[in-house]
């Protein structure tokens, strides 16, 4: 089982509330979960991480020109990253994430 951790931004706009709940059940999707804080889950899960990302991403109304996501493993240094990314620094700091 992989545990990651989730942070995302969805852009506030007339869809939103679509794709924050597409989103959301793609995330939780079979796993165990805790979100108790905004825009950030931490989640268990059977898939590895590449599955995991391919699947909230293709299965839910996520947009990836408006849209950021960040999936960490919390087990292994491995991070993914897809979307409107503001700053490269991320980069820097997790030399480890790929960009999706």
């Amino acid at each position: 089982m992989a545990t990651f951790l989730v942070s995302f931004d969805l852009k506030y706009d007339s869809d939103y509330s679509d794709r924050y709940t597409s989103f959301m059940e793609q995330v939780k999707k079979g796993a165990k979960y805790w979100d108790d804080t905004t825009s950030f889950l931490v989640v268990e899960n059977s898939e590895d991480i590449d599955a995991f990302c391919h699947r909230i991403y293709v299965s839910s109304k996520f947009n990836s020109t408006k849209d950021l996501y960040l999936v960490l493993d919390a087990n292994v240094k491995s991070g993914r990253i897809r979307g409107a990314i503001k700053s490269q620094t991320i980069f820097t700091l997790l030399p480890f994430v790929k960009k999706l």
